[in-house]
């Protein structure tokens, strides 16, 4: 069994993965513990269609100190024309001007509407802790955001992959396209909540009969489009907020986005 799956729209992905399956295997509906992020079935579906609230808050811990850092050391570089540099402005010098050379300067960078595709892997780990969901999350939601503030236009798409006996199942499903704006606290539930994947995404799998034919609904697996930046497992632990904020900053610079270092 291969198989890959895409939805188009967040609300497209709730009205498949909220179908009851004749799946023997169902840890979708099972009672609900820390694993699953302390919600059942019926609460988890009210989160899903609502938002998480309660999510913002672990967001706002990394998003508010990487504002400052957006607003502050994100650069670019424009022409200032002088007497002496290292590019010469032929127009400028056939125009007889004085200041023909040019130098750059920075200056705060616009990326003028460039369309960036994230690509956030949530395959994580039967081992991985909730709490540690919950940070990573908060730390591609605050990438995401960070992403829009440098300039750039952000599609965002949450994907699974698990492989089991040379065969895998793949799910991708679109967050936020390019042109919509970031509706944060649907991205909260769909990055960070635990049950995203350990309920509605194992209900697809259940609902595909992936659940019955792979053990344990198969083993993690990187996704086949990674998109312009691929967001795969980062720690196995909770870090520091400072690390957390770091690492945000280090992704923006593989965009070619540039901080300025104190």
């Amino acid at each position: 069994m291969n198989k890959y799956l895409k939805f188009e729209d967040l609300h497209d992905f709730w009205n498949f993965s909220f179908r009851d399956s004749n799946s023997y295997n169902k840890s979708s509906r099972a009672y609900k513990s820390d694993w699953y992020g302390n919600v059942s079935w019926e609460e988890a579906k009210t989160l899903a269609i609502s938002g998480w609230i309660e999510g913002l808050n672990e967001i706002k811990k990394i998003s508010v100190e990487l504002s400052e850092i957006i607003a502050t050391k994100i650069v670019r570089y424009e022409p200032e024309y002088g007497v002496g540099g290292g590019i010469v402005d032929v127009g400028a010098f056939l125009s007889n001007s004085p200041e023909y050379f040019m130098i750059k300067k920075p200056t705060e960078k616009e990326q003028e509407g460039k369309i960036v595709k994230l690509v956030c892997s949530i395959s994580f780990s039967a081992a991985i802790d909730s709490k540690v969901i919950i940070q990573r999350g908060a730390m591609v939601c605050a990438l995401a955001d960070a992403i829009e503030m440098s300039g750039f236009r952000c599609e965002i798409i949450v994907n699974t992959t698990s492989f089991s006996k040379s065969r895998k199942f793949e799910v991708d499903v679109i967050l936020k396209k390019a042109q919509q704006s970031l509706n944060i606290t649907e991205l909260a539930f769909c990055l960070a909540h635990p049950a995203m994947l350990r309920r509605f995404m194992f209900s697809v799998a259940e609902l595909e009969g992936w659940a019955d034919y792979a053990h344990a609904y198969g083993i993690p697996h990187e996704a086949k489009d990674k998109g312009d930046l691929y967001i795969n497992e980062i720690y196995s632990y909770i870090v520091p907020n400072s690390q957390a904020i770091n690492w945000v900053t280090e992704q923006l610079k593989k965009l070619g986005v540039q901080i300025i270092n104190n």
